[in-house]
């Protein structure tokens, strides 16, 4: 069942993409900073106030986010608690909540588990949309990606989007906070 408005989002310790794709085409990408704070939760604090005027502005049926990778760092343990918080008040804010593992997220936006984000970045820019392969520029030798600014902006937005697409098939039987590991849903492109 494709869903008509999903709101993806790639979390991370320093930057959070948001992409929101209503009926197929995306409406809303963007990129928020994420400055530190006195204390470890600031981040997780600006994170979940991002995320909520975001709801509120576009008022998805779906937020689809990415599983965070288990670091052994304090910051990136808080990540969780967007996620946590966001199940938690799925049914007031009338939305379902899907958590993607990062592997299926590639496989079914490029067909490769094993793509890595700026792979992902490129498919998406080779797809066919004109709003994202004008931010998507190709790579020079040597630099890698965060090296610079707008590589740092690109690739949690495009990240952002890859979430969303990936979710547009998740069924909404499936309970609120669970993963979304091996399903037998075909690679999807974004012209799909």
């Amino acid at each position: 069942m494709k869903h008509s408005t999903i709101l993806g989002i790639d979390p991370d310790t320093r930057e959070m993409g948001l992409a929101l794709l209503r009926d197929g085409e995306p409406r809303y990408f963007g990129v928020r900073k994420l400055r530190d704070g006195a204390r470890p939760h600031d981040a997780v604090d600006q994170a979940k106030q991002f995320v909520l005027a975001a709801i509120e502005e576009h008022q998805p049926q779906v937020v689809a986010i990415e599983q965070p990778f288990k670091l052994p760092t304090r910051r990136s343990h808080l990540l969780d608690a967007i996620a946590d918080e966001l199940r938690a008040r799925a049914p007031e804010l009338g939305l379902k909540v899907v958590r993607l593992a990062p592997g299926e997220i590639r496989r079914r936006v490029t067909g490769d588990p094993r793509a890595t984000r700026v792979q992902v970045a490129e498919h998406l820019a080779r797809s066919g949309l004109d709003e994202v392969s004008t931010l998507i520029t190709s790579r020079a030798a040597g630099p890698t990606p965060g090296d610079r600014p707008r590589e740092a902006y690109w690739l949690p937005m495009s990240g952002a989007l890859a979430i969303a697409l990936a979710a547009r098939d998740v069924p909404m039987g499936r309970p609120a906070g669970r993963s979304v590991t091996g399903s037998a849903l075909r690679p999807r492109g974004i012209d799909d």
